[in-house]
């Protein structure tokens, strides 16, 4: 969210692809979540399921996972997310009882925010996924969140913003660490050109090999966060979201690093050759983006892949060339220039807020407004009307605000008078109390409609003039209740034009039209949504 506002990976111990780990019998296990709907107030994100399904295809045929071993989830629930990893957790609690080495992947992506995932209404805390995910009876354990402001976890013990981990010859490693995509105060994006999170095909593209920098046809941990670190944070730059910045908290004992995916156990392969300097895309018949990397000269890399049609793609020093590769099963194929010929020359959308909906600038739960209005209004007896007001609006929650506020109102009885003897009212001070209601956003977060009803007592400063001419001042009491709509305009994080109109019922009189334009200054910090 966020696709509230993110995450990388939390990783409870880390895991070594089971192949690879000689002697020993290892048990890696996955629960794997992907969710679009996040909060009321949270716009729906296209791609976090397609996201969760192609990193569990990656991890189930490059990373030692069995299928059967791989726990797919939906738009899940909070109940039904708890589900899934005690399901795990027993599984685990299984495998080391028969003696195994147990290694537990959680993936998560959908939207977050500073405390926790969101489940759809519900929320999950990230300090319970962070217990949950430590209590496995596991030696290794990896959860990747791409949520928005999942940075979050990695401050709960310490963890700070880095670049990446170093790496060495040996795997055999225990305790955890917490890795996200983005810092805690950052939205996580999605892009209709990836079909996808940035982060997540940065991390997908790493593990099919286009993160192998040591060329040994294995991809550790530290090797995919980094191609992952840099290539969303390069991607990310220039986009309207703004930079993501990766973070981790590790806590390992032992030396090496993890290795998270064999790319010599792919059905099939491309490998790109050192005389290539320049940007590398792959795509599968159906057009959808399966890798992109950055490739310098002087190395080799390989990319895993399944048999199929492919269309590469190369950028070199803005030109673009491309070329349609058929591999067989079992073919590793070497992309040579003679293949890609020269070729001709897309929009992205945040990961839970975007520009229009970020949490940040715009959030009102459990902050507070000061408003200052002018307006007016019509009355068949009176005539035109004007008023001003002050008042404060407190947000419950997004959608909900309670308000109370001031009113004076100057009256110039141009109205249909009829002859003396009559009765004018000059002005009117009130003071009402009322609730605002604002729909989920359809206009984004800087413009927000809303519904308002309010009442409370009203002075009125009354004239009697009978037939002799005569006027008699006194002061005579109501009740008002105010019914309509308005729409906030976010100028920025604390001032907001308001404009809003509506009917005004007193008791005895009738209904009024009024209207008013609002300058608001806003005050206190957002409440996580």
């Amino acid at each position: 969210m966020t696709r509230s506002v993110v995450g990388l990976a939390l990783v409870s111990g880390l895991a070594l692809v089971p192949s690879l780990e000689a002697g020993a019998d290892v048990r890696r296990l996955a629960l794997v979540a992907g969710a679009n709907r996040g909060a009321p107030e949270r716009v729906p994100l296209r791609y976090a399921i397609a996201d969760a399904e192609r990193f569990a295809g990656v991890m189930t045929r490059l990373g030692g996972l069995a299928p059967d071993d791989c726990a797919t989830l939906k738009d899940p629930t909070r109940r039904s997310f708890l589900d899934a990893l005690a399901l795990v957790r027993s599984r685990a609690e299984g495998a080391r009882q028969e003696g195994s080495r147990v290694e537990v992947i959680l993936y998560y992506s959908g939207h977050a925010d500073e405390e926790g995932l969101m489940l759809g209404r519900e929320a999950l805390s990230y300090r319970e996924l962070r217990e949950a995910m430590q209590g496995m009876a596991a030696e290794v354990g990896i959860t990747v969140l791409d949520a928005c402001a999942s940075g979050v976890i990695t401050r709960l013990k310490g963890g700070r913003l880095r670049p990446a981990f170093l790496t060495d010859d040996s795997m055999r490693m225990q305790g955890h660490a917490f890795l996200t995509s983005s810092s805690e105060n950052e939205a996580a994006q999605e892009s209709e050109r990836l079909q996808g999170s940035f982060f997540t095909h940065a991390l997908v593209s790493g593990l099919r090999g286009a993160a192998d920098a040591s060329g040994d046809g294995r991809v550790t941990l530290g090797e995919a966060y980094q191609f992952a670190f840099q290539e969303t944070l390069a991607q990310t730059t220039t986009t309207q979201g703004g930079a993501q910045h990766p973070a981790y908290d590790i806590r390992m004992s032992g030396t090496g690093d993890v290795v998270m995916t064999d790319v010599r156990q792919a059905s099939a392969g491309l490998v790109l050759g050192p005389e290539f300097d320049g940007r590398f895309f792959v795509r599968d018949a159906k057009r959808r983006l399966v890798a992109e990397l950055y490739k310098p000269a002087g190395r080799r890399a390989e990319i895993a892949v399944e048999a199929g049609t492919y269309e590469v793609q190369y950028e070199e020093e803005k030109k673009l060339y491309s070329g349609e590769i058929v591999l067989a099963e079992g073919e590793r194929r070497e992309v040579v220039r003679q293949d890609l010929g020269p070729a001709s020359r897309t929009p992205t959308r945040l990961r839970g807020p975007d520009p229009l909906t970020d949490p940040k600038p715009f959030a009102l739960a459990g902050r507070t407004r000061l408003e200052g209005s002018f307006g007016g209004g019509v009355s068949s007896l009176e005539g035109a009307f004007f008023t001003y007001s002050a008042g404060l609006v407190h947000w419950l929650r997004e959608s909900v605000a309670l308000e109370g506020v001031v009113t004076n109102a100057d009256l110039n009885s141009s109205g249909s008078i009829p002859g003396p003897p009559y009765t004018v009212v000059d002005s009117s001070f009130g003071l009402s109390f009322g609730v605002r209601y604002y729909p989920p956003p359809f206009l984004g977060r800087r413009f927000r409609p809303f519904l308002r009803g309010t009442l409370g007592p009203v002075a009125l400063h009354k004239t009697d003039h009978d037939v002799g001419g005569d006027e008699v001042a006194y002061t005579d009491g109501t009740v008002s209740t105010w019914l309509g709509f308005g729409l906030d305009s976010h100028l920025g994080r604390n001032f907001a034009l308001v404009v809003r109109g509506g009917w005004d019922f007193r008791t005895e009189e009738e209904p009024r039209w009024t209207y008013g334009l609002t300058l608001g200054f806003s005050f206190g910090r957002a409440r996580p949504r």
